[in-house]
């Protein structure tokens, strides 16, 4: 069924973000616009946990695949941001669906297991290989020329990258709706809930695990694409652990069953943090609390809000 109202709002968020933009000066800006390249990191990990049913904890890993792809490809693509992201995506997708062959023959716990080992291996892996990732240090994006569709367009975390990353999450959200209005949706849906049941019915199962994993993948390496044009940088922190539990973390927020709850979270953690910063050096434990608060009263998230709301009226 297709959620209008999950919809609105996250259409509506993205379009204040652009407007407050407009008058909150350069460093807001790039914050915003950073923000807006974790969203597709927090709604890869909801792709994944949700309708996959995969508790996947490397999608960092593979955010930051897209990433370092961004910056590999982009000498050889002469700046060309549509062939960059193409690319990142291709990444994102081909990692996950590596990933999907091993995980999903895990059993749930073991798949989280599972996930954490790739996310711990490939930031060791990536420390290690200084000559591709740069080690520590991280690699720097090319200075180039950068045009979209033949327009010139300024790297970095500027208004224009903003329009760029809200303009394709808005894209990415509104296909969603979409194809959850369809068949082809209630028979995933179907699936996460009750695997068995579907393969009994004739579907197979696993087939529309695989792909829908495989999206999750494409998802985050499109915002690994997105975040290294606007940071003009990438470190291997990006593909790290604990960016993969901030996207859980983001995504239990915002509302882990619902794919419009991911940019709300990013939202409310990460500029929460960015306002906490400039009068204490205890944001962490603040936030700490914050979570607590919801696991306890918000199980299901600022998207849950909306449920008790309907309730109320009845």
């Amino acid at each position: 069924m297709r959620d209008n109202f999950g919809l609105g709002i996250s259409i509506a968020i993205l379009v204040a973000l652009c407007v407050l933009a407009s008058w909150v000066g350069e460093f807001w800006t790039g914050v915003l616009a950073r923000c807006v390249t974790w969203m597709f990191l927090a709604i890869s990990f909801t792709i994944a946990y949700s309708f996959a049913n995969v508790p996947s904890v490397a999608q960092a890993t593979v955010f930051g695949a897209g990433a370092f792809t961004a910056i590999w490809i982009a000498p050889l693509v002469h700046g060309d941001i549509v062939l960059l992201l193409v690319a990142s995506i291709f990444a994102g997708a081909i990692i996950s669906l590596i990933l999907a062959f091993l995980v999903l023959r895990m059993s749930h716990s073991g798949a989280a297991i599972g996930t954490i080992i790739v996310a711990i291996a490939f930031s060791m892996l990536g420390n290690a290989a200084v000559g591709l990732t740069g080690g520590t240090d991280g690699l720097p994006l090319p200075t180039l020329s950068f045009h979209f569709f033949g327009l010139p367009l300024a790297a970095g975390p500027n208004f224009g990258m903003l329009l760029l990353g809200t303009g394709f999450l808005s894209a990415l959200l509104l296909g969603f709706w979409y194809v959850s209005g369809t068949g082809r949706w209630r028979t995933v849906r179907a699936i996460q809930q009750n695997a068995l049941r579907a393969q009994m019915l004739g579907y197979n199962a696993a087939a529309y695990r695989i792909m829908v994993y495989t999206i999750s993948g494409a998802v985050a390496g499109l915002g690994g694409g997105l975040y290294a044009l606007v940071s003009r940088h990438v470190a291997i922190d990006s593909i790290s652990l604990a960016m993969s539990l901030k996207s859980i973390l983001w995504a239990a927020v915002g509302g882990i069953t619902s794919i419009y709850g991911g940019p709300i979270g990013v939202l409310l953690i990460q500029l929460t943090s960015e306002i906490l910063l400039r009068w204490t050096v205890r944001v962490d434990l603040i936030i700490g609390v914050f979570l607590i608060v919801v696991a306890l009263w918000l199980p299901q998230g600022a998207m849950g809000l909306k449920q008790r709301y309907f309730k109320m009226k009845r």
